[in-house]
């Protein structure tokens, strides 16, 4: 089931102004006025697994529910200047009927850009992406007497990942914006520094047990899709690529793919792939596909 609610533009003033003049390539400095916008977009979906007399996994009853939110806020000063802020929120749990209920995705995003056009496409930028956790998230295991041991992997602010950066981006109307960072940071902290003894570790996302926070400087790239590819297709992409000046790149990538099949169905497929060589060597794959209600105001 889902909602969706998109914000009609609403104009601060009309009046224009005519700047000094122009020089060769920049835009004419013709102020139109201030114009905002937002966009609201909910979906939810839930699945049960009940077995009966099963012979494999008879304790695997259980139920899945995933949900994502998106709320996105654009200001344009016409036609120079433009602040956008997104925010973004998946969260899945997985609840078994004998057991526990597990938190399988629990990411919340905050994107913000700040654009200053210096030619048609071409502005210069300042960016922000901020990524934390909002609930508890615990590995589980079994001990040698069969006891099931809950190990904490997350929590609200652990960790807490923020890349900035300035440099320059394209921007295609209505297709999205491609963005390079040539002084960008990357910040992580750890809030609860009780899980370094928890899990038994002096180092966690690379930020060492005695200090809670890590800052790196290199360089950023970032691939923003947000486009209708047609009458019933919409496309939705997030590539953030940061790159330490001693280490190899890291990856976040979300991919989201929606199919509005009538008026109240949608069926979607969301990919998500992250790298960081000090969490795992190895990249890290989510892949999720759902169908279910879709409802439109």
């Amino acid at each position: 089931m889902g909602c969706q609610l998109s914000g009609q533009p609403v104009t601060g003033f009309d009046t224009s102004r005519q700047g000094p003049g122009t020089t060769s390539g920049m835009p004419s400095l013709v102020l139109t006025g201030i114009a905002v916008s937002e966009e609201f977009d909910y979906s939810v979906s839930m699945n049960a697994a009940l077995l009966l007399n099963w012979i494999h996994d008879k304790n695997a009853n259980q139920l899945n529910v995933s949900q994502t939110l998106k709320y996105g806020c654009l200001i344009l000063y016409e036609p120079l200047l433009s602040f956008s802020n997104q925010f973004v929120h998946n969260l899945g749990c997985r609840y078994f009927f004998d057991s526990i209920t597990l938190v399988n995705s629990d990411e919340n995003t905050i994107i913000t850009r700040f654009e200053l056009l210096i030619r048609k496409k071409l502005s210069a930028t300042i960016c922000s992406n901020l990524t934390t956790p909002f609930l508890k998230g615990y590995d589980y295991s079994t001990s040698d007497s069969g006891t099931l041991v809950a190990l904490l992997r997350s929590s609200f602010l652990t960790p807490l990942v923020m890349t900035f950066s300035s440099g320059f981006g394209i921007t295609w109307k209505d297709f999205g914006s491609l963005t390079f960072g040539i002084t960008a940071a990357k910040m992580t902290h750890i809030h609860n520094r009780r899980i370094f003894n928890i899990r038994n570790v002096s180092e966690y996302y690379g930020v060492p047990s005695g200090h809670g926070t890590s800052i790196e400087y290199g360089l950023s790239l970032q691939f923003l899709v947000n486009t209708e590819l047609l009458s019933r297709l919409h496309w939705d992409c997030d590539l953030l690529l940061f790159k330490n000046y001693k280490s190899p790149v890291d990856l976040t990538f979300r991919n989201l793919i929606e199919f509005r099949i009538n008026k109240f169905l949608k069926l979607s497929n969301q990919t998500r792939m992250l790298y960081e060589e000090k969490v795992s060597r190895s990249i890290q794959v989510e892949n999720i596909v759902c169908i279910g209600f879709y409802f439109h105001l």
